[in-house]
């Protein structure tokens, strides 16, 4: 028995894909059927990202990071910033307004020497109270570590600024997922699928060539559907604001086939491996799949 390869390529455009977070158009399905189907000679399927095309399109400020949440006077507050792109000036500035909309006179700033963020307040009834619940996005911006408070009249972050936005996106899938690939993030699991640098600025475009040769062994040997979830550093769907971008997949499918003097030339192995899918497809389901697809 011998192993022979099968190459595919699979070009995916989100413009025909089906969005299951709207306009985020960072959770994905393609209707793809019959891609691989499931045939006993398959030995296993290896996978893929060739390339990508992706817009720098999601904002610094977004669904994730507008939120800072406090405590003054004993009640509880919700400051939010509109979403876009910011400058540390810009932000700060538009900090301090937001503060005096609700009442309280803020300065906010950035230590030149440290690069971390200076907040006082002038004359508050009761101290100020920075809860990270909620708040867990800009706090990341900001300096302040996630999953402590601040309190006081003049609060100090305990760590410089960042306003670098996302640094890396994560390419993951379930039916794509594959044994050889593993992540420090729970939220990302074992499907990832590849990871790609983010060195292009706000409303430019990312393009990625896989200049490497490493393939990952799918859990799956047949492939019916594609789906594909784009996701930062922290496992969080990115935010393409309704932009489309491309990606091309290359699967290899190792078959396992008895290679005799009638289909030693490449054509007519390839016709067979044509015919065991075309037969497989026209296949009338099994007993147990008509109980399946009748529940």
């Amino acid at each position: 028995m011998d192993i022979v390869r099968d190459s595919r390529l699979i070009s995916l455009d989100t413009n025909y894909a089906t969005r299951l977070n709207g306009e985020y158009n960072s959770n994905l399905f393609f209707e793809l059927p019959h891609i691989v189907e499931e045939n006993p000679n398959i030995k296993h399927i290896e996978v893929s990202l060739e390339d990508a095309t992706i817009p720098v399109s999601w904002y610094l400020i977004n669904d994730d990071t507008d939120t800072l949440n406090y405590t003054y006077n004993s009640t509880t507050r919700e400051l939010r910033l509109k979403h876009g792109n910011y400058t540390s000036t810009s932000l700060l500035d538009t900090l301090t307004n937001e503060f005096l909309i609700q009442g309280l006179t803020a300065t906010c700033s950035l230590d030149k020497q440290s690069g971390k963020t200076l907040f006082v307040f002038s004359n508050p009834v009761t101290d100020i109270t920075f809860l990270h619940t909620g708040s867990e996005g800009l706090f990341r911006l900001l300096g302040f570590l996630v999953g402590t408070d601040y309190t006081g009249t003049t609060i100090l972050s305990p760590t410089p600024m960042n306003l670098l936005g996302i640094q890396k996106l994560n390419l993951s899938s379930q039916s794509l997922a594959t044994i050889s690939s593993f992540s420090s993030s729970p939220l990302l699991g074992n499907c990832l699928i590849q990871t790609i640098p983010v060195d292009a600025p706000s409303w430019n475009q990312i393009t990625y060539i896989n200049r490497g040769t490493h393939f990952g062994r799918m859990k799956a040997r047949y492939l019916k559907n594609i789906d594909i979830q784009l996701q930062d550093e922290f496992g969080r769907f990115l935010e393409m604001n309704n932009i489309n971008y491309t990606l091309t997949i290359q699967i290899v499918i190792f078959r396992k086939m008895n290679i005799s003097i009638e289909n030693i030339f490449l054509p007519r192995l390839l016709e067979k491996i044509k015919e065991e899918d075309e037969k497989k497809i026209k296949e009338p389901p099994k007993d147990d799949e008509l109980e399946l697809l009748s529940t």
